[in-house]
């Protein structure tokens, strides 16, 4: 029930927000990528954990967090050679590397609306998995937006992959320590 809530608060937020002004194609995004602390991501030796998931009435506008978990994971590796993706879910304990040697990609798309209008939101968070227990140094970005509804899915799909290409050009920026990304 509570879940429900949250889901329910988030979206009524999206479409306060959306009547405020920002037009379909206007994006929202978190935080500067040239700010962030990237020496976590130089560690990286694979990804256990590339997913997209999705919330709302995502399904029904016909984002399909399957596809786009491809997608992002085709992406990733077309961006970032020499750097494996595992479909594990997460660490294992028997697993030979360390935790700050195993990377994360994890998209969450809500949506709100299935008639005329909707509004989506979408936030990518990646990192290592000891990166979590340090504030700041994961990577996130965040897309807000609405449209009609048969462009959302449209909308929703372009805007993963740009985030995914963004945190590539970051993590190949940090894998190469440059720090310029």
């Amino acid at each position: 029930m509570w879940s429900q809530t949250m889901a329910v608060g988030r979206l009524a937020l999206l479409l306060a927000l959306c009547e405020t002004g920002l037009g379909p194609a206007t994006a929202v995004l978190g935080a500067n990528p040239d700010s962030l602390p990237v020496s976590d991501m130089r560690h990286i030796k694979k990804f256990v954990a590339v997913e997209v998931q999705t919330q709302g009435t995502a399904e029904k506008l016909g984002i399909n967090g399957a596809e786009l978990t491809d997608v992002t994971r085709v992406t990733l590796l077309n961006k970032v050679p020499g750097i494996a993706l595992e479909a594990s879910g997460g660490p294992s304990s028997d697993a030979p590397e360390r935790p700050n040697q195993l990377g994360f990609f994890i998209c969450e798309v809500w949506t709100v609306g299935e008639q005329y209008i909707a509004a989506y939101h979408v936030d990518c968070n990646a990192g290592s998995y000891t990166a979590q227990k340090t504030p700041g140094s994961l990577w996130n970005q965040a897309i807000l937006g609405y449209g009609p509804r048969d462009e959302v899915s449209d909308a929703v799909r372009k805007g993963v992959r740009a985030m995914v290409e963004l945190f590539a050009s970051t993590f190949v920026g940090a894998r190469m320590d440059t720090g310029s990304r």
